[in-house]
């Protein structure tokens, strides 16, 4: 009878440190949902972002063309010249539209993660 009750303590002992790891887990859980939360918000300014640069990038684009179909004489190094600084922005500009689409790939590629996980 002694040996049951020992045992039955044993047991009893045991599912209070499982009820403690799991309020520990649950807590942990609620944490990484919320920074999930956050991180969902920071990739839908990102996305949004990420389209109003392209949009500006489109209107440069057809602001530099135009201002380029005006000019008709291409033997000027002044059109050359400005010509050559506009690609060398346009360049610029994509560049760095690609890398914030870089960085929303990667936030979507965690948030993705945690939510697979």
């Amino acid at each position: 009878m002694e040996n049951l009750v020992q045992n039955l303590d044993e047991i009893l002992a045991g599912i209070n440190k499982l009820r403690e790891a799991y309020i520990i887990l649950e807590e942990e859980k609620n944490k990484i949902e919320v920074h999930l939360s956050d991180l969902k918000v920071e990739a839908d300014q990102y996305k949004q972002e990420n389209i109003k640069l392209k949009k500006e990038l489109g209107e440069r684009i057809k602001g530099d063309n135009k201002t380029m179909l005006v000019k008709t004489d291409s033997s000027s190094p002044d059109i050359s010249t400005s010509g050559d600084v506009a690609d060398a922005k346009n360049q610029q500009i994509k560049l760095q539209l690609d890398e914030f689409i870089e960085e929303i790939d990667q936030c979507i590629q965690i948030i993705q993660a945690k939510d697979n996980a």
